[in-house]
């Protein structure tokens, strides 16, 4: 499913060189819920945004299913996004101006397929993170964990390969993160949804199939869910 050899991305600081991955190594199956954890500044949100073509590795290669991404040009990596993958982030990112069924049929739209054919698809997977009656519902009179939903209900709309999430539970308070966590897990199970994590919350870690620790930008452990 995902396969990362020797990934590399060192940043421009004026005239130093900053290295945030050093070389990192991984695979992950079809199907896994896998969390990538670490302290602050160690590279895991930068190597969650090289896994789902938000930017790019200054060497290395990450191959997904059977497409090498690191070859792709801009174009083809906009599309392969919007075609194969969905995204969560911690600030959820919806659009204030649109109701809660726009916002999740967005990336429908963006396909340029029928409407009624999004509105639909966003019905389906609302009613499968238990907002449905929210559907006609502006963002602002939505909780943060009723927000961080539809940002899920909106990266499930396309049946992608694999979800990216961000520190997803950032915002929200425990109980709030444990139904997102729960939801995550659902769709895991029930749906064999590939979906990688980043999260800095030890308590987390009874979720994810596999824990991918890493520290200073390699990889310092891995450990499969006890």
């Amino acid at each position: 499913m995902i396969d990362v050899v020797d990934l590399k991305k060192v940043y421009q600081m004026g005239l130093v060189e900053v290295g945030a991955l050093k070389g990192v190594t991984i695979h992950i199956d079809k199907g896994e819920f896998v969390g990538i954890m670490g302290p602050s500044g160690s590279g895991k949100s930068t190597l969650l945004h090289q896994l789902g073509l938000l930017d790019t590795p200054s060497s290395g290669t990450i191959r997904l299913n059977s497409t090498e991404i690191t070859r792709l040009s801009d174009e083809e990596r906009t599309w392969y996004r919007l075609m194969h993958l969905g995204y969560v982030f911690q600030d959820y990112a919806l659009v204030s101006e649109l109701n809660v069924m726009e916002n999740v049929a967005i990336p429908m739209i963006a396909q340029d397929r029928p409407i009624d054919e999004c509105y639909e698809a966003a019905k389906s997977v609302l009613k499968e993170v238990g907002l449905l009656e929210r559907k006609d519902h502006l963002v602002y009179e939505l909780s943060g964990g009723e927000q961080q939903r539809v940002s899920i209900a909106r990266a499930l709309v396309n049946n992608p390969e694999i979800i990216f999430a961000d520190e997803p539970c950032a915002n929200l308070d425990t109980e709030n993160s444990r139904v997102v966590l729960e939801l995550f897990r659902s769709v895991n199970k029930d749906l064999g949804q590939t979906i990688v994590m980043v999260s800095h919350e030890p308590w987390h870690m009874e979720y994810f199939d596999r824990i991918i620790f890493i520290r200073d930008g390699v990889i310092d452990e891995e450990r499969m869910r006890e």
